[in-house]
């Protein structure tokens, strides 16, 4: 199994589109920008200040990481990631991968995101990762399953924090 990553093209944007929408996972994937339309997808991925990082198992799209500067004057990048539910099982591994691309491609000193705190295999994942949790937001998100809104979870990956998780995941095998 080879695991790739790399900058989606424009003609590759309704590819992923498609398969968040397949797998039902706006709400998981950016909860933040909720479910685009097409249009307003192929829009945002082709935002010069957006990184889109595909996630290829065998060449076969796996994941995603969108990530884009807290603001200019900022190495902190906020993202979201997904990974397809046929790829799951590897999510970590993906993530940490995709989180190596980034701070060894991009000057970035961290990425944060939030996480509805209903969301724990997000949250799981993301902490496998090398992602901490420094707080939460009370009622950021409004849970359709719920039928509230929920806390979010702030959480922060580092480049030390990835390292100290790649050591934790080396451990694991």
């Amino acid at each position: 199994m080879e695991i790739t990553y790399r900058i989606i093209q424009p003609a590759e944007y309704n590819i992923f589109y498609e398969l968040i929408n397949q797998d039902d996972s706006w709400w998981a994937f950016s909860p933040s920008l909720g479910q685009l339309s097409a249009c307003d997808w192929n829009a945002y991925c082709g935002n010069e200040n957006v990184l889109s990082l595909g996630c290829f198992v065998d060449n076969a799209p796996a994941g995603l990481l969108q990530g884009i500067a807290f603001s200019d004057a900022s190495r902190a990048m906020r993202i979201a990631v997904i990974a397809f539910r046929e790829y799951a099982k590897i999510a970590p591994v993906m993530m940490r991968g995709a989180a190596d691309w980034v701070f060894a491609s991009i000057d970035c000193a961290c990425m944060f995101g939030e996480v509805p705190s209903t969301n724990r295999h997000v949250i799981n994942l993301l902490q496998k990762t090398g992602f901490e949790k420094q707080g939460s937001i009370p009622e950021l998100y409004w849970s359709d399953a719920k039928q509230k809104f929920v806390n979010a979870s702030i959480v922060v990956c580092t480049p030390e924090s990835l390292r100290k998780a790649k050591s934790d995941a080396d451990l694991d095998i």
